[in-house]
């Protein structure tokens, strides 16, 4: 089905989409700074208003409002989700990753009409919840641990970064603020800052993300629930909603091969990690706070290279190369990317 879709309006998908969502999500932390009241009063999927002919809001609820509380968790969080938006990208092609994000979206907020109808049903008025992006976003930790399970992610390496320094002291402050406000609330806080140390200073592999989003969101399902059970199933609503994108491109991302227990991405990872131990110089350096370590390709000649992970003959024996008929150009492209590569005009 995908396929099918993919050859009939592939050529319309938005190459660098993280590009624009992250304009979009600083816009929102702009307008939140200047005026916090604007984004509800003109901006959210306010069904109410929706039905009263307010269109725009359909679009403009994508514009989500950043907390300016701490202004480095923010920026990390653009950063990580860029660089996992841009992975992804590279490896499912343009398309796919805009009608995994695009349907996110719609799920979103189908997500916020269940709600409207849940509220309704219970209080007798239907509350248009201010649902943002976040768990959408989260769902590209799941989607990076299936894509990339033994790629390693993070702030650590071989030694202690200015950066991690850095984020480690705006963790410390966050917490002592979050202390200042209640216990409970330090407590809370402090527990979610420790999954995000491991994520990004222990340097795990993708396949642990998962575990770290289970975590983030099981938090966030305890906190609605200890504030009252009409919030908890709002969240929980909002969780499965946010988890449909995910199920069906993993179910598409199987059939295609991108499973980890698939062969050719064992074989993948197992390439990656033999030309990490044979070029001990990394391009991206981790410890100048890059996330994903890229690697210098081999110096000596070769006669075959894909044109997406520029991989080549010597890299493993076993893999094939083939160019592309359908590319305009001679592109050659080894046997994971052939099939699922984005067609060059």
């Amino acid at each position: 089905m995908i396929d099918k879709l993919e050859k009939k309006f592939g050529k319309y998908a938005i190459r660098g989409l993280m590009k624009y969502l992250i304009i979009l999500y600083a816009a929102g932390f702009i307008i939140n700074a200047i005026n916090p009241d604007l984004y509800g009063t003109w901006l959210m999927l306010d069904i109410d208003k929706l039905l009263e002919g307010q269109v725009w809001r359909i679009i403009t609820f994508i514009i989500q409002p950043v907390d300016t509380n701490n202004i480095f968790r923010i920026l990390l969080t653009l950063y990580v989700n860029f660089l996992f938006g841009m992975m992804l990208e590279s490896m499912w092609g343009s398309f796919r990753f805009n009608l995994y994000y695009f349907s996110g979206i719609f799920f979103n907020a189908l997500a916020i009409v269940a709600i409207y109808i849940f509220t309704y049903c219970v209080l007798g008025s239907g509350i248009s919840y201010p649902l943002d992006l976040t768990y959408l976003n989260l769902t590209l930790f799941l989607a990076f641990a299936v894509t990339f399970p033994e790629q390693r992610f993070g702030f650590g390496g071989n030694g202690i970064s200015m950066f991690m320094i850095v984020y480690l002291m705006a963790v410390a402050l966050d917490v002592a603020q979050a202390f200042a406000v209640s216990p409970y609330s330090g407590i809370v806080t402090l527990f979610t800052n420790l999954v995000w140390v491991a994520i990004f200073c222990l340097s795990p592999k993708g396949k642990y993300l998962a575990l770290g989003y289970l975590v983030l969101i099981g938090v966030e399902v305890f906190q609605a629930f200890m504030s009252g059970w009409i919030l908890g199933v709002i969240v929980l609503i909002a969780i499965v909603f946010s988890m449909f994108n995910f199920l069906i491109f993993f179910i598409s991302l199987k059939k295609k091969g991108f499973a980890p227990n698939n062969p050719a991405r064992r074989m993948f990872q197992q390439s990656m990690r033999q030309q990490a131990a044979r070029h001990s110089a990394p391009r991206g350096d981790v410890n100048r706070g890059k996330i994903i370590n890229i690697y210098k390709p081999s110096d000596s000649k070769t006669m075959h290279k894909c044109a997406i992970c520029g991989r080549t003959e010597k890299d493993d024996d076993s893999l094939e190369f083939r160019f592309c008929s359908k590319c305009n150009g001679s592109y050659e492209y080894c046997s994971d990317h052939l099939y699922t590569h984005e067609h060059k005009t």
